[in-house]
């Protein structure tokens, strides 16, 4: 897919929509993907907060065992004050703050600290961590203004506030709630999320058929049978297949819509038509597949890596 990485240094007067959040392990950083309406392109926002993963654990620090305090991944261990939503109290928790998110979960090793001693907050994902900590919402607007992400406020329409007063709030008075300012206010905030503009993203989707043994579902690692043919379509209007041409198969009659474009490719040609399929890809920003990224795109990359 195209994309577009500035290296926080662009500023936008655009609404950019944030689609999407990933931990790149060779910055050892966040990074937040954002879609840019107007330039139809995705900008990656490295993160510059220094927010790092972390994890929690109801032994102090002096009770947390050397083998883990002692470690070169581990930057920090210090208490901290939290809710405990069961006992509805204040508890003291030793936060451990680390380099790696794998260094908190994600292995079956010692290296993760959650294999070690209790913990919590562990199996949260660490890009979803560091969305929640920053208070940003995925399917929100914001833009970036002096390396600052500000959220757009998009008012919800005049139509959706008579719906909200005709099917809730003026039905409140017959229903016991503890906080009704609060059931409100959440409401509210999810109703200015469902209402954001949903902007006309360029995509493209893609499928793959691959030559295979009966029985057998081919291996995306190892990549050994032939790709017979790659399906297109895209919000553009783009509708293509490739297919690689088999010998002892007749090429028989094309019954398919006149306005899919089809491409044939000679037997010996399958690297090119793995590229060119590549080349076709990286013109959108977005890429949509069912289960692409257990097979399709695995065995595309592997198979072309292995012509």
């Amino acid at each position: 897919m195209s994309d577009k990485s500035q290296e926080n240094n662009f500023e936008s007067s655009n609404q950019l929509l944030l689609i999407s959040a990933v931990y790149d392990n060779q910055k050892k950083s966040a990074v937040l993907k954002f879609y840019d309406p107007v330039s139809e392109e995705i900008l990656l926002w490295d993160d510059k907060t220094g927010h790092k993963p972390y994890c929690y654990s109801r032994l102090s620090p002096e009770e947390i065992p050397a083998t883990i305090s002692d470690r070169d991944d581990v930057i920090d261990i210090k208490e901290t004050k939290k809710i405990d939503m069961l006992q509805d109290k204040s508890i003291i928790v030793s936060k451990i703050i680390v380099k790696d998110p794998l260094a908190i979960g994600g292995t079956q090793t010692d290296k993760s600290i959650r294999n070690l001693i209790d913990t919590w907050e562990s199996d949260i994902k660490y890009y979803e961590n560091y969305l929640y900590d920053n208070l940003l919402i995925v399917g929100k607007y914001y833009k970036i203004e002096n390396d600052k992400i500000i959220p757009q406020e998009v008012e919800i329409s005049d139509e959706t506030r008579l719906s909200l007063k005709n099917l809730l709030w003026g039905k409140l008075g017959d229903v016991s709630l503890p906080d009704k300012k609060q059931f409100e206010e959440n409401v509210s905030q999810w109703a200015n999320l469902l209402n954001q503009p949903i902007p006309k993203i360029k995509r493209i989707s893609l499928d793959i058929e691959v030559d295979s043994d009966v029985g057998r579902i081919p291996d995306p690692k190892a990549a050994e049978k032939k790709v017979t043919a790659i399906g297109f379509e895209s919000s553009d209007g783009l509708k293509q297949i490739f297919v690689l041409r088999q010998s002892g198969t007749d090429e028989g009659t094309n019954d398919l819509s006149p306005d899919i474009k089809i491409t044939f490719y000679d037997e010996g040609k399958e690297k090119n038509m793995i590229l060119d399929a590549f080349k076709i890809v990286q013109q959108y920003p977005l890429l949509i597949t069912y289960n692409g990224d257990g097979f399709d795109l695995p065995y595309l990359y592997n198979r072309a890596e292995r012509l």
